[in-house]
């Protein structure tokens, strides 16, 4: 396949966001000590200091620190979720700073339990369109955040959806949120248009691209939203090593360009000094291994004649 022929090869293995973090390392065995008060109460409260916001920033979203009716959240109220907090926090108590093997573990381990978090609506019901037009959801509705949740895994796993369940963006008095859901809106329309060999395909996904650019208003998560996506878009069109043809002051008109600033982006933020949050970070570092290294995810570009392996 030619860079410049256009040309869009299957997907190498659509890796679901658990397959992604098991490459990074395998999980952990059961734990087979009790539960105590005190460890809960911990757990608990670090979850609120470290991964709620992160969490709730990401998705942009308040459901990840919501009560239901009685008062109660959703975690710690997951026997899953917190089996592998305490995993985690076990781990990182004997984690030697100057210990590399021992930090890459801990680090492997936080990428897992962000995912059980941020997996914790679907756990909430079954899936529904979020199809309603008397006006946007309020800022913890469940299937607005099951369903972002959704179309960030099938991002990564360079997968498609047929339908789109987010929200319509309605307008609002508050143009930020009306801009909000237009963002994510328009992220579900883009992982619903396959990577078919029409121009018209072609152009509605380019068409949800500058659309997302247009949306990112300064917001991180959008950033690395949109740069997942664009490498999702143009890593099969180039092979290994195109980065090195790139002009020191890109020009992003040129997608071999785009795809090198989307791609350093993703790299800079899954960074210890990157990222400005924990579930950045890792989510960062899942994006790495789905489309820039080892790009499991890309259908590799190939020579004439050579059937990719499937």
């Amino acid at each position: 396949m030619s860079a410049a022929g256009g040309n869009y090869p299957p997907r190498a293995k659509k890796m679901k966001i658990d397959e992604l973090i098991g490459l990074l390392g395998p999980a952990p065995p059961p734990r087979d000590a009790p539960l105590t008060d005190d460890l809960l109460r911990e757990i608990t409260r670090i979850y609120h200091e470290i991964y709620v916001y992160g969490l709730n920033a990401f998705f942009e979203t308040a459901w990840f620190d919501t009560r239901d009716a009685k008062g109660i959240c959703t975690f710690p109220n997951n026997k899953h979720a917190v089996d592998h907090f305490a995993t985690f926090l076990q781990a990182i108590q004997t984690t030697q700073p100057n210990d590399r093997a021992s930090m890459l573990s801990s680090g492997i381990l936080e990428a897992r339990l962000i995912w059980v978090l941020a997996s914790l609506p679907y756990t909430m019901g079954p899936a529904r369109v979020n199809n309603s037009i008397n006006g946007l959801p309020h800022p913890g509705d469940p299937a607005e955040i099951r369903n972002r949740v959704h179309v960030f895994e099938v991002l990564l796993s360079g997968d498609y959806i047929d339908s789109n369940p987010l929200a319509i963006p309605v307008p609002h008095a508050d143009l930020h949120r009306t801009r909000e859901f237009d963002f994510w809106r328009t992220l579900g329309d883009y992982v619903t248009f396959r990577d078919e060999p029409s121009l018209s395909r072609a152009a509605q996904r380019e068409e949800a691209l500058g659309r997302l650019r247009l949306l990112l208003d300064g917001r991180e998560n959008r950033d690395l939203l949109y740069s997942v996506a664009i490498a999702r878009e143009l890593s099969p069109r180039y092979p290994p090593g195109y980065e090195n043809a790139v002009p020191q002051h890109v020009d992003e008109s040129d997608p071999k360009n785009k795809l090198f600033v989307a791609c350093d982006f993703i790299r800079r933020e899954a960074q210890a000094t990157g990222g400005t949050t924990n579930v950045v970070r890792r989510f960062s570092e899942l994006a790495n291994q789905a489309f820039i290294n080892p790009g499991v995810n890309v259908a590799k570009a190939v020579s004439p004649g050579i059937i990719p392996t499937p």
